[in-house]
């Protein structure tokens, strides 16, 4: 009988997943192709869909040497915005993908600040979650394009 409890435990201790989570601090560069209807006066309208490049000041980040594709846009009033909003996805090293929307607010040409939640993603992050923090300077590239730095700082668990 005991046999059989201790394997009881076993069985079940074996099979119980535990939820693993971690920091992430990444930055990197990226490029954005835009569509934009400009009023004058500082009133646009700006859609974009680019792509960047990652690395992470965390040890072990599922984010580091990762890219993002993020589709987004927002509305300038007076050269400033309060209503970015817009979805990423993060292609990660190990082959499989995280997602998240955010929000932001700033300054048409310069940069923005905004916040984020992870809302899902694939394979064994199909159950992620977390929100962070997210920053970005605009930088000269090629015309046409918009160029930016961008920096993410949160936390995750799957």
């Amino acid at each position: 009988m005991r046999k059989i409890i201790l394997a009881l435990i076993f069985t079940l201790m074996s099979s119980t997943t535990f939820a693993e989570s971690g920091k992430f601090n990444a930055a990197g560069a990226g490029s954005w192709s835009l569509n934009a209807m400009d009023a004058g006066n500082g009133n646009m309208s700006i859609t974009y869909d680019g792509n960047a490049g990652l690395m992470d000041k965390e040890p072990g980040s599922i984010f580091d040497k990762s890219t993002m594709h993020c589709i987004g846009g927002l509305t300038l009033v007076s050269g400033k915005f309060d209503d970015e909003t817009g979805m990423c996805t993060f292609y990660l090293i190990d082959g499989e993908k995280v997602y998240m929307n955010y929000k932001g607010k700033g300054t048409g040409g310069q940069g923005g600040t905004g916040t984020f939640i992870i809302i899902g993603g694939t394979g064994k992050y199909e159950n992620i979650s977390g929100s962070g923090f997210s920053s970005r300077q605009n930088i000269r590239g090629k015309s046409g394009m918009a160029h930016s730095m961008n920096q993410m700082s949160g936390e995750y668990t799957y």
